[in-house]
């Protein structure tokens, strides 16, 4: 759950007077403390490691029980890694240990160094680090279980730089321009307060939205997909649904992943992203149906309503940030005297805001739109036949992908379906789930908060074979939805910005 990590690495790198260690002497409490904890959750990992590779090497045939339990255990240890790092800054007093050691003396005054913020979260990194090169041979175990010896595994290097890349953009980009800011803000604070330096930090954010395809082929180690009948298949299936990219990529991933994603607002700097797993366990229909769903959200202007969306959206929310402080001042309120201490804790209430506030109403949208983008699928592999009963090489698709039929629907499907399984989701469902089924349904909510879970995508495209009018209610619905919540955070900014003034506001941006 990247999104989970991009805030709590935020919040750790806030300015913060992190608690004192328990014991004295503090300095070594810290460090011993922070060490012990970080070795247990590694030897965890370890544990577990040991546990795949040993089951698997005496009873290979337990591949896909093993890789559920794997899997399973690596999400559990997901949040006790978390936990482990958050115990290690709160409570064992590494933080304060962080806060204390990284300084540098500039112009005779004492302060932290250049992007000191990141030690603070520091014992998260290298239980991180530890964990990808603990778990690279149970991963080599599942997949030699799986395939023998007709598909090679990454070897160890590839792997951890495979698994470097995607965090380096999905987590740390973020991350690193908010300490960025913290570091100028301490050393050119002159800087930080000019013109050119605001209206520079207001443009990172769409710049970066405009520019990220660029990004993600050095990042992600993207390449061009070779010339042959994939690509030529592909080039086909845009021609016919007038979409227009610059380039399709390939993501050598080795094998450990199953995905498709599209990056960029203009066709110009636009890319269509398959991993090659996915390429290489995909029919010819099926692989159409997924591009399909990627041009669907260029056809549906999910990208450049994403980025009006946040954009209105943290603007609003500094609006109430800002709000809020000046009826706070208006009350003449104040920390009580007992709780100075923890005065710098109040910086955590922006971040908790800002991510309760995607979590819920971004996931909401982002939701639907991938519902719409199922459709668009679905209708890139139709023919004009409302009751069809299967596709031949002889069916003719329309231009446009302007159709939907009933085969059109189960091939996109089956596409979802191969992809869950490879990815490892279950698609089981019973009328009557037990309690615990119960809490894994909801844990697939929290963890598919921006996709929904599998199993309902499935059964919602289904139900389009038997109820047709089920769609062109749903689209209707969705345009009503996207127009009240845009204008709903047009009006709440103008009326927010006209209450705290522009001035206040855009100096806060």
């Amino acid at each position: 759950m990247p999104i989970l990590l991009v805030f709590a690495l935020i919040a750790a790198c806030l300015p913060i007077d992190w608690p004192e260690p328990p014991l004295d002497p503090a300095r070594e409490s810290a460090i011993a403390l922070s060490g012990g904890a970080v070795a247990l959750v590694l030897l965890i990992a370890f544990a577990l490691r040991t546990w795949v590779v040993r089951t698997l090497r005496r009873e290979p045939d337990r591949r896909v029980e093993v890789g559920r339990a794997y899997g399973k255990w690596r999400r559990v240890l997901f949040f006790l890694n978390i936990g482990t790092s958050a115990a290690c800054v709160l409570g064992f007093g590494w933080g304060w240990f962080a806060q204390r050691e990284f300084l540098v003396d500039w112009t005779g005054k004492v302060m932290p160094a250049p992007f000191a913020e990141l030690a603070v979260p520091l014992p998260y990194f290298v239980i991180l680090f530890s964990c990808w090169f603990i778990y690279y041979d149970a991963e080599r175990a599942l997949h030699r279980a799986l395939w023998h010896d007709s598909r090679p595994f990454a070897p160890r290097a590839a792997y951890l730089l495979h698994n470097l890349r995607q965090f380096a953009l999905m987590v740390m980009l973020p991350v690193m321009l908010i300490v960025t800011q913290q570091t100028l803000n301490r050393f050119l604070p002159e800087t930080t307060r000019s013109d050119v330096y605001r209206l520079a930090s207001l443009a990172v954010v769409p710049v970066l939205l405009l520019l990220m395809p660029l990004l993600m082929k050095p990042l992600l180690g993207l390449v061009s997909m070779p010339a042959g009948p994939v690509r030529d298949r592909l080039e086909v299936v845009a021609k016919r649904l007038n979409f227009r990219c610059t380039d399709f990529l390939l993501w050598p991933t080795h094998g450990a992943a199953v995905n498709a994603l599209i990056a960029g607002l203009l066709p110009r700097v636009r890319y269509v992203v398959f991993t090659d797993r996915i390429l290489e366990d995909l029919p010819p229909d099926e692989l159409d149906a997924v591009f399909g769903h990627e041009v669907g959200h260029a056809k549906h202007g999910h990208i450049w309503l994403y980025a009006g969306f946040l954009t209105l959206s943290l603007s609003l929310l500094a609006a109430i940030l800002i709000f809020l402080e000046q009826q706070l001042k208006a009350a003449h309120w104040t920390v009580p005297d007992a709780y100075k201490p923890y005065e710098t804790w109040l910086l955590l209430v922006p971040v908790v805001m800002v991510a309760s506030y995607l979590f819920v109403v971004f996931g909401a949208l982002s939701r639907r739109c991938e519902r719409q983008a199922d459709v668009y699928g679905c209708r890139a592999v139709s023919c004009a036949d409302p009751n069809c009963a299967g596709h031949d090489e002889a069916t003719v698709y329309p231009p446009g992908g302007t159709c939907l039929c009933p085969s059109g629907i189960r091939t996109f499907v089956s596409a979802l379906e191969r992809v869950g399984d490879l990815n490892g989701v279950s698609m089981g469902r019973k009328e009557r789930p037990t309690l615990g089924e119960l809490v894994r349904g909801a844990w697939a909510w929290v963890r598919h908060w921006l996709h929904a879970p599998m199993p309902r995508r499935v059964a919602y495209l289904r139900s389009l074979i038997d109820r047709p009018a089920l769609e062109p209610r749903f689209q209707r619905r969705l345009f009503a939805f996207k127009c009240l919540l845009m204008l709903a955070l047009i009006a709440a900014l103008v009326a927010l910005g006209r209450h705290v003034g522009w001035n206040e506001l855009y100096d806060a941006l």
